[in-house]
């Protein structure tokens, strides 16, 4: 059952963003290519964190302007692009400058789309149900990582991978479309009046550190499982998405609103171990099975932490700022998907996925220390409001 306060809007922008994240997720398939194409474990790291790069350096322009313009221009523009990007890849047939633009051209886009919608989604979101709502907004998400890589294989394995991106861009299409036809939010009536710089808090700044830790060990899951399971024979790599997708999704269902009741350090504590649990056992698993059961943890974990660092942030910024708000939330997790690319893709190539995720474990235990230690912080009852100004004189 939703909850109470959802509107038309609200579930419109949460189908423009499930329909993006398909053709976003469709390329969660991409290190197959690269590996086909002759690249090796360290490169596909390369590639697949080239994209959080680009994005990382156009959020704080992009958070900005999502603020002070009408974020349903951006969503449009980042589908639109999208689209772009994955037509593009029907060219590419080797591991060069094509490849790498192109994933920066994503990238963008993502950081453009996403910011959005997000923006979007924690505006429309009622105030009193605010966990939940968002987590049901991350459904839009967490349902394309099981169905962009479980028919994403199939679609490969009966037209290869020009069918896939054609099938991408037809989706990410279908997302411009229904940003265009989103009612005006109630904060572009607000473009154009004066507002102060935005100050970031000691407690979002944990936030955003505690993100980039746990973005870092997603991302070295997200990136390398794929390759992973290709090289242990366990066979389609939907395997583990569909089990992660489908545990995220009760999780959201049932368990992504106890912040809203219990608090939000008393949810997320927990669940950072839970999450560095999942991780590390996959490097102990040797079947289908074992795949499958930590993929599961890994998505409780998963689907329940996300969206409650989300509202955490959302609860210490006004309404007005919430597109810098999304861009430092957005931008820290990138940061980490991105680093892990790098740094995991090096430790992968040289000394295997086992080794990599042992290691990859250790992330979400950091960001447990620090905001265990740090973000001790009373969250204030009510949203900060905007600063008042006088007319000078």
């Amino acid at each position: 059952m939703l909850p109470a306060g959802l509107t038309g809007p609200f579930l419109l922008v949460t189908c423009a963003n499930f329909f993006f994240f398909l053709n976003f997720a469709s390329f969660f398939l991409l290190p197959l290519q690269i590996r086909a194409l002759g690249g090796s474990e360290a490169t596909v790291g390369t590639v697949m964190g080239s994209a959080g790069l680009a994005g990382l350096v156009v959020l704080p322009l992009v958070g900005m302007a999502v603020d002070r313009s009408d974020r349903r221009r951006f969503l449009a523009a980042g589908a639109i692009t999208m689209t772009i990007a994955a037509l593009a890849f029907l060219r590419v047939d080797t591991v060069g400058w094509a490849l790498y633009s192109l994933r920066l051209l994503q990238g963008v886009s993502f950081a453009m789309a996403f910011t959005a919608s997000t923006a979007l989604a924690a505006e429309l979101a009622p105030a009193e149900g605010r966990a939940r709502a968002l987590g049901i907004f991350g459904l839009s998400t967490i349902l394309t990582n099981a169905i962009a890589p479980g028919v994403g294989e199939e679609i490969i394995h009966r037209g290869g991978f020009n069918a896939l991106f054609i099938t991408a861009a037809i989706l990410s299409s279908v997302s411009a479309v229904m940003a265009v036809r989103l009612p005006p939010p109630p904060s572009v009536s607000l473009i154009g009046t004066p507002t102060a710089p935005w100050r970031v808090g000691r407690l979002q700044w944990v936030l955003a550190a505690t993100m980039t830790l746990v973005g870092m060990g997603f991302g070295a899951v997200i990136t390398f499982i794929p390759t992973f399971v290709r090289t242990e024979a366990f066979g389609r790599v939907s395997f583990f998405f569909l089990s992660y997708t489908a545990a995220a999704i009760l999780t959201r269902l049932g368990g992504a609103g106890l912040s809203d009741r219990l608090g939000r350090r008393a949810v997320i504590l927990p669940t950072l171990i839970v999450l560095a649990s999942a991780i590390f056992l996959l490097s102990t698993i040797h079947s289908v099975a074992g795949l499958v059961f930590t993929a599961a943890i890994f998505g409780l974990a998963q689907g329940i932490s996300y969206p409650t660092l989300h509202a955490f942030l959302v609860d210490l910024t006004a309404d007005e700022y919430l597109g810098r708000a999304q861009a430092l939330f957005n931008g820290a997790f990138n940061l980490g998907v991105t680093g892990s690319g790098f740094f995991f893709g090096f430790i992968a190539e040289h000394y295997g996925h086992r080794t990599m995720f042992v290691l990859a474990s250790l992330t979400p235990l950091a960001a447990w220390v620090l905001l265990y230690f740090l973000g001790g912080a009373r969250v204030p009852a009510t949203k900060p409001a905007l600063p008042s100004f006088e007319p000078p004189g």
